[in-house]
């Protein structure tokens, strides 16, 4: 971020507001903007706050009515300036009614502000109900947040490694209490009950349980109405997260637990697609390396097993593993599930995961899957073309299977990686788990 500190300039940012449920007065669970939480670690709705750069000070701006007395009966005491002032590392802490006071003692020439619509229009804002001028800049704020917050510190790392202990221990509880006919919803429950027994009480994003063939949709939102069916494949996508940091951790188990013929094939392979491109992982490896890599290992694996038929090299080329991995390999992850510099689809943006290589202290997850989507199949068994790529008689042997996935959240280290992520994963390990727990069916 290249600013002229000759001048004055200051940056601006709005945390998250306050929003309750539609015609109740109890607000909804409250998240914190990322960025606002990376800069000032206030994890309270209503908050701005305002740093002078040439002077190097910090100014937290508090709602008007921090300390209304009125709302005491209703949700208890409020923290006064004072205790604000002790609690944030800031240098002065004023009321929302004080910001154009303020500005205008500041005199900025420049503004600096994310970028997006909401933190613009803010920003202008303060011009307009203060007669102020300042030129706003929404450009270089975001992209040097970016940078910063890709590669970890110790301290957030610990944060992630504590919210992915709390949620293995809840994966386990899952593995443990499964049983067929339960729904999806109550295990996706199930999920959230144990991840607060373990002191993991917010969710990183909502749980996605889905079994049988309802385990190849990505996003699958569990129902109440959803059963579990017997001798299926239960896929679990779920993570807790911690003082805002996440984890994200997908495990697959069989119902009963015992895998199937064909569900131990299937499970084996991504597993193994996993531990391909966990033994890479390293300082100076390129994300794109390891996902074309895993690719290559599904690919010699379904023409191994005789679900694909042709020359392994002729099959990536024309993308026919496509049919049944359809997904990025990974993310980082951070403050955000899908972290910057991780979105899972093509960016310009430089700081894109794909376009640079690894670094000590990124977190990042690892996530193979095989799919047995009917959607996805028809599409790419009926092409003009492909047909001869695909033995339709032993794909049909796989297709109630519907997906497996396993995903670990990994830390890049000095010379390799840690694994975050402590939820047993290898068939036996699963199958030893369900035997203690799962009545006989």
């Amino acid at each position: 971020m290249k600013i002229d500190q000759s001048k004055p300039c200051v940056i601006y940012m709005k945390g998250k507001s306050e929003a309750t449920r539609d015609d109740t007065d109890i607000g909804l669970e409250f998240r914190q903007e990322s960025y606002f939480f990376y800069l000032t670690g206030i994890d309270e709705p209503n908050f701005q706050v305002i740093i002078d750069i040439q002077e190097d000070k910090i100014y937290l701006i508090a709602p008007n009515d921090i300390s209304n007395e009125d709302d005491v009966i209703w949700k208890g005491p409020k923290i006064n300036m004072t205790e604000l002032l002790e609690r944030y590392d800031v240098d002065e802490i004023l009321a929302e009614s004080e910001i154009s006071q303020l500005l205008a003692k500041l005199n900025p020439t420049t503004v600096y502000v994310l970028k997006n619509k909401t933190q613009y229009i803010n920003a202008f804002n303060l011009i307009s109900s203060g007669n102020l001028r300042f030129d706003i800049d929404n450009q270089q704020l975001l992209r040097a947040m970016d940078e910063a917050r890709l590669t970890k510190f110790q301290w957030e790392i610990e944060m992630i490694r504590q919210a992915a202990q709390g949620s293995s221990e809840a994966h386990v509880a899952l593995m443990q209490q499964c049983q067929p006919g339960m729904t999806e919803a109550h295990l996706a429950a199930l999920f959230r009950w144990s991840c607060a027994l373990n002191g993991i009480y917010k969710q990183a994003y909502l749980p996605i349980v889905a079994s049988g063939p309802r385990a190849s949709i990505l996003h699958h939102a569990p129902r109440y109405d959803q059963h579990i069916p017997t001798n299926s494949l239960v896929l679990v996508d779920a993570g807790g997260e911690k003082l805002c940091y996440g984890s994200d951790i997908t495990r697959t188990f069989p119902v009963q637990g015992v895998f199937s013929t064909e569900a131990r094939v299937v499970y084996s392979i991504v597993l193994k697609m996993q531990k391909v491109v966990l033994s890479r992982l390293k300082p100076g490896v390129y994300w794109e390396d390891m996902q074309q890599l895993a690719i290559e290992v599904l690919c010699k694996e379904l023409v191994r097993i005789g679900i694909l038929v042709g020359d392994i090299n002729l099959l990536i080329e024309q993308n026919v593993p496509c049919a049944f991995y359809y997904h990025g390999l990974g993310h980082t992850l951070g403050l955000d599930v899908h972290d910057v510099g991780g979105k899972d689809t093509l960016s310009d943006n430089p700081q894109f995961l794909l376009g640079r290589p690894l670094e000590t202290n990124m977190v990042l997850t690892v996530e193979p899957g095989l799919y047995f989507n009917e959607s996805m199949l028809s599409i790419w068994t009926e092409y003009p073309g492909y047909q001869d790529f695909f033995n339709l008689d032993i794909l049909d042997q796989y297709r109630s299977i519907g997906g497996v996935r396993i995903e670990d959240t990994v830390v890049i280290t000095q010379d390799g990686y840690e694994n975050l992520t402590k939820a047993p994963k290898e068939i036996d390990e699963i199958e030893a788990i369900m035997k203690k727990y799962t009545p006989t069916c």
